[in-house]
């Protein structure tokens, strides 16, 4: 009986036993405790890079060097799918349909490179720039067309006003993450109106309301601006005053491209302002600086901004992003570069568009520009030949250009120091009773600036300085494209008066694009503008 009793408990207990651990099973299967991770805020990242052209240069290098697959200008980026959302300016028309409206800088892409694109991990696009009317309206909508059918969302444009005001929203983690996109370079005559396709223009006075009521439709607006001064390291003034009414009327974060190179980033009311991202994939091998650009990234915990980081994206000659590094890293590669040009022991005030001539001089004669490199096989002669890093590199880009139209130029003569200037001066003084007007005096010379060049040309045997350039191709292409590059002729025939030296067809001057624009147009001297 005593045995009976002892095996009743034990089967008794083992029933309760069972039971108990159905029950905890059951606990732990309910949909409530199996999601309380997952109701966790979680962190969600945002990745932001710029310009992104795939035509022209990029795509003549992708036929060349690629066999026509775009893919391969992606294939170093695998990190870009990491972020959960990926945004981009995509610059330029995706069609095949369309007509050039006449630019020379018109762009339209193929469309084979949507599917690329978003196989690359691309979610979004800022569609409001100032070469989507390029290859005019029709090719316009067809690209809006393609960039639905691919599943890429675009922001700053649409098939009517309220379309283009609308916010895109991209919901992760339970966060609605919301975009709007706009141009500040135009095209004017692509502003979405009621019934009209197009995009959304900054100087649209009605800006303030379009971004509060985007606000209302989502937790974190990103407002994204084509923007600025191309080639421009600072951002402007105008920049400035459009970033702050946008934060001031409820965006979290501006994000801004179009100077092609990368600009400051700025807090304003704790929101971060990035003022340009610079280029992607682009095809302006003439600068490091255009053929670099950041990669910002932003992390979000829920809605709040908790982490921002800066990387570069550098291009090779394929225009093929080779990497993201660490800023780090690229400044340390830099550093170590060695360019055998003078380097300055002290520092000075940027001379470049100082007024030298005749009566005014250096105000310290031992100036020595910042970042000399040298002028490599543009040199007509074996010594070293030096210019400021912005002047070298539109000078390559420019003898480069006319190599291409059969123009041969080198360089016989760039940046002198005081000494090798005040040699010179000497020399000319004993030779010659006109050495005055024909020689800048030591500590007077454009060629202590480090923005100037004696130019040569094949037809005359790179041969340096002489009068018969004037009658030259190489000085016909000068005086018709050098401007598109930055460089004027300092000394031009007839204007002796003004410049106080001789006509000197071989002697130019770095000053600018923007400035060397407008010294074509208004036919001014150097000497005169800078006044």
């Amino acid at each position: 009986m005593k045995n009976k009793k002892i095996k009743f408990i034990i089967i008794l207990f083992s029933i309760f036993l069972l039971f108990f651990i159905l029950k905890i099973k059951n606990i732990n299967e309910h949909p409530l405790v199996q999601n309380t991770e997952e109701t966790k805020p979680q962190t969600t990242t945002l990745f932001f890079v710029g310009d992104m052209m795939l035509t022209r240069g990029v795509k003549t290098s992708v036929d060349k060097n690629f066999g026509g697959d775009y893919s391969k200008l992606f294939e170093n980026l695998k990190e870009l799918k990491e972020a959960d959302i990926l945004f981009a300016n995509l610059e330029g028309d995706v069609s095949d349909k369309g007509n050039n409206v006449g630019s020379k800088y018109s762009f339209r892409m193929d469309p084979k490179i949507l599917p690329v694109i978003k196989e690359a991990g691309f979610d979004i696009v800022s569609f409001a720039n100032n070469h989507i009317g390029d290859w005019n309206m029709s090719a316009f909508k067809d690209s809006l067309s393609r960039l639905a059918e691919t599943g890429i969302l675009k922001t700053g444009a649409g098939i009517n006003k309220e379309d283009a005001e609308n916010p895109i929203i991209i919901e992760k983690n339970g966060i609605k993450f919301g975009f709007l996109g706009f141009s500040d370079v135009g095209p004017n005559w692509m502003e979405a109106k009621l019934d009209i396709s197009g995009i959304l223009l900054a100087s649209d006075p009605n800006l303030p309301n379009i971004i509060q009521n985007a606000k209302l439709k989502c937790d974190v607006l990103i407002v994204s601006f084509h923007w600025g001064e191309e080639y421009k390291l600072i951002h402007n003034k105008r920049q400035e005053k459009l970033a702050y009414e946008a934060i001031d009327n409820g965006a979290d974060m501006i994000i801004g491209h179009h100077p092609h190179v990368m600009q400051d980033i700025e807090i304003y009311k704790e929101k971060t302002i990035v003022y340009s991202l610079g280029n992607f994939i682009f095809d302006q091998y003439f600068s490091k600086d255009t053929m670099q650009g950041m990669l910002f990234s932003a992390t979000f915990d829920g809605k709040n901004l908790v982490k921002t980081d800066k990387k570069i994206i550098i291009l090779n000659k394929q225009y093929q992003p080779e990497g993201i590094f660490l800023v780090e890293e690229v400044k340390e590669v830099e550093k170590i570069t060695k360019t055998g040009c003078p380097v300055p022991k002290k520092d000075y005030d940027d001379m470049r568009l100082l007024n030298i001539g005749q009566i005014i001089g250096l105000p310290d004669p031992t100036y020595i520009p910042d970042e000399l490199n040298i002028l490599n096989k543009e040199s007509s002669t074996k010594e070293y030949l030096c210019l400021i890093k912005e002047a070298k590199d539109f000078f390559e880009s420019m003898i480069k250009d006319a190599k291409t139209d059969g123009i041969s130029i080198k360089a016989s003569s760039s940046f002198r120091s005081y000494e090798i200037q005040k040699i010179i001066f000497e020399e000319a003084v004993k030779k010659n009773e006109d050495a005055l007007i024909s020689v800048a005096k030591p500590g007077y010379s454009e060629h202590q600036l480090g923005t100037t060049v004696d130019l040569t040309g094949a037809s005359i045997n790179y041969s340096s300085s002489t009068d018969n350039f004037g009658q030259t191709p190489e000085n016909d292409w000068l005086e018709e494209n050098a401007y598109l590059y930055g460089f004027i002729q300092s000394y031009p025939e007839g204007k002796e008066n003004i410049t106080g030296y001789k006509y000197e067809p071989w002697h130019y001057r770095y000053v600018g694009i923007e400035n060397a624009k407008l010294i074509k147009e208004s036919d001014l001297t150097i000497t005169e503008f800078l006044k």
